[in-house]
C-alpha cells in the first residue's frame, strides 16, 4: 500500500499542475477517511478537533478528553512509525489557533494546558552541516523531547525550542523564546525567555525572582499531586468551540 502511494504521489508531482495536485491527491488517499479514523481512534470523547486541522503522520498523534484544538493548526511528525505516540496533546486542554507542532522524538502537552495564537514546538530542525546543500533537502536532524508540564499557559506567539521541559504551573509571556527549561509555578517572558516571578506556596502569592529561596523550592508540589488537586476542582471545563474556530460565529 505504501509503495502504491508513494507511485501516485510521484506521478502526480511529475504530471499536474500544482493548482490541481492537491485536491485530486486528497481524493485519491482518502483523507477524508484518514481524518474519519483519526477522530474514532486517536482522540479522547469530549474532545473538538477543527476541520481545518493538518495532521502529518495522524497515527502517531493523540488527543486527550476534553480538549480543543483550534483552527490552522499543523501537527507534523517528522518520524513516523507504527506505534508509538510521537505528539501528544493531554486532557482539558486548549491549543490555540495556528498552533505549530514539528516532532523529533517526542512533543507532549500535559493536562490542562492552554496554548494561545500561533504558539510554535519546534522538536527538530533540518541539518545545517553544509551551506552547499539546499536546506530545504538537507535533511532532518535528530531533535529532542518537548515536554510542557501540567496546567501551564503559554500565552501568544510563544516559541519553545527541541530540549526544553516548561515546569508545571507556569506561564510564559507574549512571543517569547525559550531555549531551556523552566522550572515549575514560574513566570517567565523574554526573547531568550527567562523567569521574573515564582509563585510563593507559602503566602500564596506571586514573588519577584531575587525573593525566592530553597525553603519555598521544597513547598512546591509534585506534578502528580497538583495534577489530583486540579481535576479535583469545582471548576467544569469543556471544548472552547467560539474561542477554537470561526465556524462558531459571533457572539
Amino acid at each position: 500500500m505504501m509503495g502504491t502511494q508513494a507511485n501516485l504521489r510521484k506521478a502526480l508531482f511529475d504530471r499536474l499542475p500544482w493548482s490541481l495536485w492537491g485536491p485530486i491527491y486528497r481524493l485519491a488517499t482518502r483523507s477524508f477517511q484518514h481524518s474519519r479514523s483519526f477522530r474514532k481512534s486517536r482522540v479522547g470523547p469530549g474532545s473538538y478537533v477543527d476541520p481545518t486541522v493538518q495532521m502529518a503522520g495522524w497515527r502517531n498523534v493523540r488527543i486527550g478528553s476534553h480538549t480543543t484544538v483550534s483552527e490552522d493548526c499543523w501537527f507534523n511528525v517528522n518520524f513516523r512509525d507504527g506505534s508509538s505516540d510521537k505528539i501528544v496533546v493531554g486532557d482539558f486542554c486548549h491549543v490555540g489557533r495556528g498552533n505549530f507542532f514539528s516532532s523529533g522524538p517526542r512533543i507532549v502537552l500535559q493536562d490542562f494546558c492552554f496554548t494561545g495564537i500561533d504558539c510554535h514546538f519546534l522538536g527538530c530542525g533540518h541539518n545545517l552541516e553544509s551551506p552547499l546543500i539546499p536546506y530545504i533537502v538537507s535533511g532532518l536532524s535528530e531533535g529532542a523531547a518537548i515536554d510542557i508540564g501540567v496546567n501551564c499557559w503559554l500565552t501568544t506567539s510563544v516559541t519553545v525550542l527541541e530540549g526544553v521541559r516548561v515546569g508545571h504551573g507556569s506561564v510564559i509571556g507574549a512571543r517569547s523564546l525559550v531555549m531551556s527549561d523552566i522550572p515549575p509555578f514560574s513566570i517567565a517572558v523574554g526573547n531568550p525567555c527567562r523567569v521574573v516571578k515564582r509563585f510563593d506556596f507559602r503566602n500564596e502569592a506571586w514573588i519577584d525572582i531575587e525573593a525566592w529561596s530553597d525553603e519555598l523550592e521544597r513547598l512546591i508540589p509534585t506534578e502528580t499531586a497538583y495534577r489530583a488537586q486540579l481535576a479535583n476542582s469545582e471548576t467544569k471545563i469543556s471544548p472552547s468551540l467560539l474561542s477554537g474556530s470561526r465556524r462558531f460565529g459571533w457572539i
